[in-house]
């Protein structure tokens, strides 16, 4: 989605000069999580700012900080913020989210993580940055999600499957276990790809889910993807 403008029903998203655009993961992730009851909520490595206006549109009621270390993308996203319906109720901090601190909790913590470790890099410093490790690895985050997460808040991320294990078993040393799992396939009949996970501080059964983004709905998209997005996206 490499436009320099994306447009949704509610807001748009300027992004030339983000190092990443909006993707299909960022959109899955935030159409998936469970916004409910929230009041407060932590948007990490937020880019164009797209999981912060999102979360301020599905939750009403709720304050969105959005952590953003590369100064260009903070910039850009707290114009977008400026100039969506939420202005008051996003805040866009450019900084390294190792170096958080908060007084108050946060109901729901959100990443679209740099996640493309033993890939190769890409030669824009960047994006190296946003896609990679250089700039946070999984137990920097798990670290910061675990600390700074309300007794009964969730923490969502959208991973690659084969790195599912990974995490999770750095998430258990910080007490943060799934609730919910969803199996992302692209498209029908090839192996899942992605998996978003809503991680709590409690053991218990875990709601399974599969989601195709494909499929045969209009504009060629599976309804089931087009239903989670449907509020947002101006396509469905």
């Amino acid at each position: 989605m490499p436009g320099p403008v994306f447009h949704f029903k509610q807001f748009r998203v300027r992004q030339d000069r983000c190092a990443l655009k909006v993707g299909t993961d960022g959109l899955l992730l935030g159409g998936w999580t469970d916004w409910s009851g929230v009041e407060r909520v932590l948007d990490i490595g937020t880019g164009t700012g797209v999981l912060a206006l999102i979360a301020a549109q599905r939750a009403p009621a709720a304050q969105v900080d959005a952590v953003e270390v590369d100064p260009e993308s903070a910039a850009q996203a707290a114009e977008n913020v400026a100039a969506s319906p939420w202005p008051d109720r996003v805040r866009v901090h450019a900084m390294d989210v190792r170096r958080l601190r908060s007084a108050e909790p946060f109901d729901v913590v959100v990443c679209n993580p740099p996640y493309y470790a033993g890939e190769a890099a890409s030669p824009d410093e960047r994006r190296n940055l946003a896609r990679h490790h250089a700039g946070l690895t999984f137990a920097e985050l798990l670290e910061v999600a675990g600390r700074v997460l309300a007794p009964e808040g969730r923490f969502s991320v959208v991973l690659p499957l084969g790195r599912e294990a990974e995490f999770l078993g750095l998430a258990a040393e910080h007490d943060l276990h799934p609730h919910r799992r969803c199996r992302v396939r692209y498209v029908p009949h090839r192996p899942p790809k992605r998996v978003l996970l809503e991680l709590r501080r409690r053991h218990g059964p875990v709601q399974e889910q599969e989601i195709t983004v494909e499929g045969d709905g209009p504009e060629g998209y599976d309804p089931a993807y087009q239903s989670l997005l449907s509020d947002l996206m101006t396509k469905f």
